[in-house]
């Protein structure tokens, strides 16, 4: 007589007891971090809508999900060895730095919120201090590729990639291949040769697709080149790969769990309280420029000269495409005045003003760079804004900025308009404190070396590294009567 053995279903070899307590668990941990982060991720959602390139960091998770499903397929002949105490010390002291991030660095950064996002840093470190409060801290630490990879992804090295490679939709489309070409990689690595073809063919099938979709639509926004080609290329070779790797074997139970459900259980209590202190934590306020509606559009970035003003030069800046994108300008003109002013200069001579006006496709980029981001200030130190009326609805900020570089003091007041659907211009009058002739002004030329010291000096010593507690407005009643002149230039000559 022979016995047959029944062989468990695909289902009961796939939802074990232990996938079902790992899914619940990270229906925990993403529960968490979408109601702790939530207006993160509505600004992120916001970023899209608008155009600019900080919506990547939503295909990030899902890349690195990837990573971490490949690196499971690899777990073999753990040990089930763990210290609770040790999760929970290491959890706590976790959570705590995603809410010193999000409460405490994040405001020292308001004006480059959008550049840095370190609210996303923030929940990062949060999701890792979650799933070291579910899990145990050895099987998150198994994980390290995938960790890595998360934190490495981070909105202020993906834009100082994606300047030095250009700023195009294209570049935007090859730095976000990038990252789904390593996760593809990562996932497959069982030999370094077997993960660097699979990454390469994820890279190579969505160059193509990236390729396509700029020719056949070219005005499609950014994150159509962000998001389809890497989904595409990632789902095409990700699943080939998958199903040649394990075809007609049985699908691998996950390892079974140190941590048990009640000891999970009460991890779970440190993540709800984080998450409630997480969500109670509001974004800063970049008090950014007001938007105002500007005149019909002239077909021009130069701004027509106000009367009793003097054009002297005009000078035209390339960079400005690496920051927003084909299509924007920079224009700088200098303006002098054709008679003096006594209430201006008690010598009687004519004042110069620098008219800079930054020309882009879309309106939302010059809230990811804000004006004073787009000079090199070094140990300049900045007052704080005041926002003037120029009439015609435009709202302008004025601040000073004291350089010790050029060893003088300059103002700047700056405006933002839309002159049409397809067409902003922020416009920006610079005056200096040197009355000469040739007095030097500092020239609109971001540097990512000296910002990103500022920055660094900000971390350590804080803000008042970098304000001008007690400044002094010597040109404010000026630039507000020639922003005013010039405003009305504009509407009159449309």
């Amino acid at each position: 007589m022979t016995t047959t053995t029944e062989h468990p279903s695909f289902i009961e070899r796939f939802f074990t007891n232990a996938m079902l307590h790992t899914t619940n668990r990270w229906i925990a941990i993403v529960a968490a971090t979408l109601i702790g982060f939530h207006s993160t991720w509505l600004q992120l959602l916001d970023e899209i809508r608008t155009g600019t390139t900080g919506g990547y960091v939503l295909i990030v998770p899902p890349l690195v999900a990837i990573v971490a499903i490949g690196i499971t397929r690899q777990r073999k002949n753990e040990l089930p060895i763990h210290d609770r105490q040790t999760d929970i010390i290491t959890s706590v002291l976790l959570l705590l730095i995603a809410l010193a991030i999000k409460g405490l660095l994040m405001p020292r950064y308001a004006t480059n919120y959008q550049v840095m996002h370190l609210d996303v840093l923030a929940a990062w470190v949060f999701v890792c201090g979650a799933c070291v409060a579910m899990f145990g801290l050895r099987v998150t630490a198994a994980y390290w590729q995938a960790w890595a990879m998360l934190f490495l992804s981070s909105p202020v090295l993906y834009r100082i990639v994606l300047v030095e490679a250009g700023g195009t939709k294209l570049a935007a489309g090859q730095v976000t291949l990038v990252l789904a070409a390593t996760a593809v990689g990562l996932a497959t690595r069982r030999t370094r040769a077997r993960g660097f073809f699979y990454g390469s063919a994820t890279f190579v099938t969505g160059l193509v697709v990236l390729v396509l979709v700029d020719q056949r639509w070219p005005d499609a926004p950014i994150a159509v080149s962000q998001y389809v080609p890497a989904v595409v290329a990632t789902v095409v070779v990700g699943a080939g790969a998958y199903l040649w790797t394990y075809r007609g074997l049985a699908p691998r139970t996950l390892p079974p769990n140190p941590v048990s459900v009640p000891q999970a259980v009460r991890g779970a209590m440190c993540v709800a309280v984080a998450t409630l202190l997480a969500a109670l934590l509001p974004l800063p306020d970049q008090r950014l420029t007001p938007v105002s509606v500007g005149p019909p559009y002239s077909g021009t970035a130069t701004q027509i000269v106000p009367s009793a003003w003097v054009q002297l030069s005009s000078v035209d800046y390339d960079w400005p495409r690496a920051y927003f994108r084909q299509g924007s300008v920079l224009r700088r003109q200098m303006l002098r005045a054709e008679e003096p002013n006594p209430e201006w200069d008690r010598l009687l001579r004519p004042r110069t003003v620098a008219v800079q006006t930054l020309q882009v496709r879309r309106v939302g980029s010059f809230a990811v760079y804000p004006t004073e981001s787009m000079y090199a200030l070094g140990k300049s130190r900045v007052s704080p804004k005041e926002y003037v009326d120029l009439g015609r609805g435009v709202t302008a900020e004025y601040f000073t900025v004291v350089d010790d570089n050029l060893l003088l003091t300059w103002s700047l007041l700056s405006f933002v308009w839309t002159r049409s659907d397809t067409v902003a211009q922020r416009v920006s009058l610079l005056t200096v404190d040197n009355h000469e002739l040739d007095a030097p002004f500092p020239q609109p030329e971001p540097n990512t070396v000296t910002n990103a010291r500022t920055l660094m000096r900000v971390l350590l010593r804080g803000n008042g590294t970098v304000e001008d507690t007690d400044p002094e407005y010597k040109d404010r009643s000026m630039l507000i009567e020639v922003g005013r002149e010039l405003v009305e230039a504009q509407w009159q000559g449309e």
